[in-house]
């Protein structure tokens, strides 16, 4: 019987396994690919605390500016904290690092579903062995936006973006994020530099269209695809439990979700060591380790759902407070940006948020 099993080795099922091996819990970890890391449907831009975690070892690029650009003007922020990893070399590692701390891994391997017996959980799955059940005390769901884990569960889905990347033959030493909420609705497009490549993506609706804009008859060395989600959802249900992805614990301003993923295994190896009342300790540890700017970024985004569009309000206000963005800019904490403009000119802000009332109210076209 084993203390935990893991459903997916990306980087919240690699690092809760390695947490919880090194202190002698017995974990299995089960995972589809043949293959850990591949296919990669991830950016891989992090702020400087992953590289930190994960190691330098991984970093592939480091981009010094990003532009932003809208439908009236576009802005450059700077910043040396951004840094591209390897994202199938990031998951490899850390399913090494699980492995050398005692986990058992088994690639190839489907999850089925899980039935309860008494205080023992019953695994079913599927793989290179035929159809195998085992034992354990913990389910832990690493398994990404669409978690099998999660929906046998019943635990209601956080929202699902899809998304489409190219990766073009080029050097490109910027980052770009491209706001334009006529083409791309429901989030952004962007572009992001991977050492020898560039990454082309957008997520939500006309996202294909518009990457296909961007990249024009440039060099396409592949094609990807990926799946955001949006909003965060219950972190388990008794003696199951969700990390990362699974639990939708993507930035809902920027769709990233590796140090969410990471400090989510971390909290939750901690609730589980502490070994009684391990969900409700899940909860508080993760709220207070990065759940509260999980939490804060979702009510960001239902703000920027609604006032984006109007670009001739908060561009101009943007442009004019840069130099602060760049001294307080942080990748993983978008809300401090949101604080930071609140905090330079609360009149100006009052001012903004009445004009877009009334423009709202006249269902007015702010946005050229």
């Amino acid at each position: 019987m084993y203390d935990s099993i893991v459903v997916g080795a990306g980087p919240s099922g690699g690092r809760i396994s390695a947490n919880l091996s090194s202190k002698g819990y017995k974990v299995l970890m089960i995972d589809l690919k043949s293959e850990i890391g591949i296919p990669n449907h991830c950016s891989g831009l992090v702020d400087e605390r992953v590289v930190n975690i994960v190691g330098q070892d991984l970093v592939i690029d480091k981009p010094q500016t990003a532009e932003v650009i809208t439908p009236i003007t576009s802005f450059k922020l700077n910043s040396k904290r951004m840094f591209v990893i390897d994202r199938v070399a990031l998951d490899k590692k850390l399913s090494e690092i699980a492995e050398s701390e005692g986990s058992i891994l088994k690639k190839r391997t489907r999850f089925l579903k899980y039935r309860i017996n008494g205080k023992e959980i019953i695994v079913e799955t599927f793989g290179t062995e035929g159809y195998v059940e085992y034992k354990t005390k913990y389910l832990i769901g690493a398994d990404g936006p669409l978690s099998q884990v999660r929906n046998l569960s019943g635990i209601k889905s956080p929202v699902i973006l899809s998304s489409v990347q190219f990766d073009l033959k080029e050097k490109n030493d910027s980052v770009k994020l491209y706001l334009n909420r006529d083409k791309t609705p429901d989030f952004f497009s962007w572009e992001i530099p991977h050492d020898t490549e560039n990454e082309i993506g957008a997520s939500g609706k006309g996202a294909l269209e518009v990457v296909k804009h961007i990249t024009g008859n440039r060099n396409i060395v592949r094609k990807r695809g990926g799946i955001i989600p949006i909003g965060p959802t219950e972190l388990g249900l008794e003696n199951i439990f969700l990390v990362g992805d699974a639990a939708g614990l993507n930035k809902a301003t920027t769709g990233g979700g590796l140090y969410a993923a990471l400090k989510s295994a971390d909290s939750l190896s901690m609730a589980i060591n502490k070994g009684s009342n391990i969900l409700e300790n899940y909860k508080k540890i993760w709220y207070n380790n990065f759940g509260k700017e999980i939490l804060r970024d979702y009510e960001m985004r239902k703000i920027l759902d609604k006032m984006e569009k109007y670009y001739k309000l908060w561009v101009p206000y943007v442009l004019t407070n840069v130099r602060g963005i760049n001294a307080i800019g942080d990748v993983d904490y978008p809300s401090k940006i949101l604080l930071y403009l609140m905090a330079s000119s609360p009149l100006k802000i009052n001012e903004i948020i009445k004009n877009f009332i009334l423009l709202s109210n006249r269902n007015h076209n702010y946005s050229k």
